[in-house]
């Protein structure tokens, strides 16, 4: 799948030098049913277990980034939302922990979870309060306050870096570094496109699509992802969707796109019907 060329993105938002916890520390969480596996849940569920075992090592940053990763697969996935508000309190992010919370709520039938979810939200909007204005408490997430130029110049060295790993065939490389490009600056929109190809090399389709799906969530209007997106679902057998995105790639006028994918993007909906 095409990466595209480094664009601006917004950043980072600053976190406590010592954040309170709201639910990890005060409550057990509650039983979760686990979903259908499909592909994606099953991304998603690894991802919950990658967040689970940062919590307990208190590295909740980097936690809340595997949740909104498990989110981003399976965005239903009651689980996923409920640990990532968890982990987006513990990092003062409390408008942004209730709207998982109360997402979670209505995702669920589960008298349980929604009385956690409740007295979740409770807490968090008396820390709210408390926090007064702070961007966290305001609603901003992880990644969408300004990054200092410093990070965002390693995030685009550890893109451009990832790039020329995915040229060289060295997926894995690839993988990692581009990990780290989004960690230190979670909007580049490039950097999920990027990864989403690294993954396609190593065959992870699912983790591919949740790349693709993230980056068109960030860059509606961009093609780069369409036809990645298009690669991973065919690879997954989802070929009608794959179909599709085929023919929307070889109908865009985006800056990004590439006449020879148009080309080859019209030939593979065409086999698709």
């Amino acid at each position: 799948a095409p990466a595209a060329r480094a664009q601006g993105a917004s950043s980072d938002a600053k976190q406590p030098a010592r954040p309170q916890e709201v639910a990890p520390a005060r409550h057990a969480e509650p039983a979760f049913v686990e979903p259908q596996r499909t592909s994606q849940a099953v991304l998603a569920a690894t991802r919950i277990r990658d967040g689970d075992a940062l919590m307990r090592e208190r590295r909740y940053r980097e936690a809340a980034f595997a949740f909104l990763d498990a989110k981003h697969a399976a965005p239903e996935h009651v689980e996923a939302r409920f640990k990532l508000g968890n982990a987006l309190a513990v990092l003062g992010y409390y408008g942004r922990a209730i709207d998982e919370w109360e997402q979670a709520s209505r995702l669920t039938q589960d008298a349980a979870i929604r009385q956690s979810a409740q007295d979740n939200i409770t807490r968090a909007r008396a820390k709210q309060t408390e926090a007064g204005t702070a961007p966290q408490a305001v609603g901003q997430t992880p990644g969408s306050g300004p990054v200092a130029d410093t990070t965002r110049a390693q995030a685009r060295r550890a893109y451009e870096q990832g790039v020329q790993h995915i040229s060289q065939r060295a997926y894995a490389a690839a993988l990692q570094t581009l990990t780290q490009a989004v960690q230190q600056e979670p909007l580049l929109t490039v950097a999920y496109v990027a990864r989403g190809s690294a993954n396609i090399g190593l065959r992870r389709y699912a983790e591919a699509a949740a790349d693709y799906q993230f980056a068109l969530k960030l860059d509606p209007d961009s093609a780069s992802p369409l036809y990645g997106l298009a690669e991973a679902y065919r690879a997954l057998g989802r070929n009608l969707e794959a179909r599709d995105l085929y023919a929307r790639y070889a109908a865009s006028s985006a800056a990004d796109v590439r006449p020879e994918l148009q080309a080859e993007s019209r030939q593979k909906a065409e086999r698709l019907r």
